[in-house]
């Protein structure tokens, strides 16, 4: 059976609307007459080209992945052509700056499409995510002649990007890099190996515009000492000689095969010319610009393969017949009472992630282009505590709603040749990279909560309490207005005792924490739906499935904070009574 993808444009633009309005997105008029008058054709074309080319490209690019013979890299059939036509038709710049050659519209609007690409096609989706991100770091960071050099090629697609940070001895522990950099009048030159660079050499352009982080000639050990360089893949000037830089292996992954990882070799033939970004010894801060901007892009594709599993489950759920009825007849397994909790709980968790990761864009566009600095710095704390929790819920929730398409399909779905064992392994990458979950989770409950955003977050609880208390007076919705309101409760007393433990002893229950608020903002996101649904211009049958999905989060989803509490409150003592010696 081949179901072609197809974006959920209703509750896409459900989710569009709802994020608009929480972040006051909407009262911003460029971006209200974007959302308004822009984004259903944009969104509409997007979805043509999510189902019509890049979802037929997903199982062909997992099947032959990228090759590198000798030092070429060669992309899967198909992908060539898709590129060609994701640049001819705008989608590079779609929120890129007009200075830059972009189209200057919302991140709202280009998460939506980036959940499209990550849903039709994740593999092809992170190349042009790396891209955005390294415009938005340039922008930030970059003096202007790299900035008038880079950016435009990068906004229009003539040229991509990656990011290099990853060595051999050196994951998140940034510390322990071994790249070096010396300088060369008013450039550097860099030599070192770096490993896991995603879309680190292909054949989709010409030129690929690295952004990698080194240590300088005598610069302080540890994090301090890392610098952030611009190193194009060809030189500038009118041959475009190749810079030394280049892919000397393919890494044979679990998922995202179509995506070309790549080992990278810098400097074997006398140093890879670069060019700093940002201050010397600032790479750090450069990086997490870019990091930041990824993680959002992660929770987005990861709501695009969560829905995408939930495709394929009801397709087949609806198609394959088992077991009979009081007449005797065959039926579909859809008629059976445990695979439509699955699939109610795909779909619930589905649209909570994606109205959530929604939220983060719209709060970033705020921080961004609201009028005053005061609505601009309260858009920004509210960004630094939704960012980690995209990242790493959405990406957690994409891994279990894709598990659950697995069960659903039964030993179907445990089989190469069908599509959603490959979107099973593709979304086990979400909870990795660009910072693991655990990383997430210490920097929301440590950094941000207990140390940074105190206040933030309770304001932030207070909010999703309203919104409880604000839901419409029917029985359905009864679980979920006393529930989300005690758990809202609940996690700013915990949050307060947290302030007085030892932050040493906050890494046990850090990823409870996280897990707990996510899905207590997934309560809120519902909660508002359901507020949305009653209030707008819906069929009473459209309104209806809305309040049922509140309800079956409210009662299958909801009372897993419970739990997490528990580990929360109790986990970290627990934790700290067994050596690692006693895991021998």
């Amino acid at each position: 059976m081949t179901v072609s993808y197809e974006a959920p444009l209703a509750m896409m633009r459900l989710a569009l609307e709802q994020a608009a309005r929480l972040s006051s997105l909407d009262a911003l008029a460029a971006a209200a007459e974007a959302l308004t008058d822009l984004a259903p054709a944009i969104l509409e074309s997007a979805a043509r080209l999510a189902g019509e080319q890049l979802s037929r490209l997903n199982r062909i690019g997992d099947a032959a992945g990228a090759q590198l013979v000798g030092a070429t890299v060669t992309t899967a059939p198909g992908f060539k052509e898709a590129y060609r036509r994701f640049c001819a038709d705008g989608w590079p710049a779609l929120a890129a700056p007009p200075t830059a050659g972009g189209q200057g519209l919302p991140m709202l609007i280009a998460a939506a499409t980036t959940e499209m690409w990550g849903g039709a096609n994740l593999a092809f989706a992170m190349c042009p995510e790396a891209a955005s991100a390294a415009i938005e770091a340039l922008l930030t960071h970059a003096e202007a002649p790299l900035r008038e050099t880079y950016v435009p090629p990068l906004a229009s697609g003539a040229w991509t990007a990656s990011m290099c940070l990853t060595e051999p001895q050196a994951g998140s522990d940034l510390s322990t890099l071994r790249t070096s950099a010396e300088p060369d009048g008013e450039s550097w030159r860099l030599s070192g190996r770096k490993i896991f660079i995603s879309w680190g050499d292909h054949d989709l352009t010409d030129n690929i515009v690295h952004l990698v982080l080194a240590r300088a000639a005598g610069a302080p050990p540890g994090v301090k000492g890392l610098s952030l360089f611009l190193v194009p893949k060809r030189l500038p000037g009118p041959d475009a000689p190749l810079n030394d830089i280049r892919a000397i292996a393919l890494e044979h992954k679990m998922g995202i095969r179509g995506s070309p990882t790549c080992a990278m070799a810098l400097g074997e033939h006398g140093g890879a010319r670069g060019w700093l970004v940002g201050a010397l010894h600032g790479g750090l801060e450069c990086m997490f610009t870019m990091m930041n901007h990824m993680r959002l892009g992660v929770g987005l594709h990861s709501v695009g393969l969560a829905e995408r599993a939930r495709q394929l489950a009801l397709a087949y759920a609806q198609e394959r017949l088992q077991g009979r009825n009081a007449a005797g007849a065959q039926r579909p397994i859809i008629e059976h009472a445990d695979v439509r909790r699955m699939l109610l709980t795909m779909s619930v968790l589905t649209h909570a992630s994606r109205c959530l990761a929604y939220s983060a864009a719209a709060t970033l566009d705020v921080a961004r282009a609201a009028p005053s600095e005061v609505e601009r710095a309260r858009a920004t704390r509210r960004l630094a505590l939704l960012t980690p929790l995209v990242k790493a819920w959405c990406s957690d929730t994409a891994t279990e709603v894709a598990s659950l398409g697995v069960q659903v399909h039964g030993g179907m779905g445990y089989m190469d040749d069908c599509e959603i064992s490959q979107i099973y392994r593709d979304s086990r990458i979400g909870s990795i990279y660009e910072g693991t979950n655990y990383i997430q989770a210490q920097d929301l409950l440590v950094r941000k909560v207990l140390r940074v955003e105190f206040d933030t977050f309770v304001a932030w609880l207070d909010e999703m309490a309203e919104a409880a208390r604000s839901l419409p007076e029917e029985r359905a919705l009864e679980g979920l207005r006393s529930g989300l309101a005690s758990e809202c409760a609940e996690l700013a007393r915990t949050a307060a005792q947290l302030t007085r433990v030892d932050p040493e002893a906050l890494g046990g229950a850090a990823c409870a924490f996280l897990s707990w608020l996510g899905i207590v903002a997934g309560a809120w996101q519902w909660a508002e739906t359901a507020r949305g649904a009653r209030a707008a211009p819906l069929t009473e049958s459209r309104a209806a499935a809305l309040i049922g999905g509140a309800a079956f989060y409210a009662a299958h989803v909801l009372p897993r904070a419970r739990a997490f509490a528990a580990t929360v409150t109790g986990g970290a003592s627990a934790l700290a009574g067994v050596a690692p010696t006693d895991l021998a």
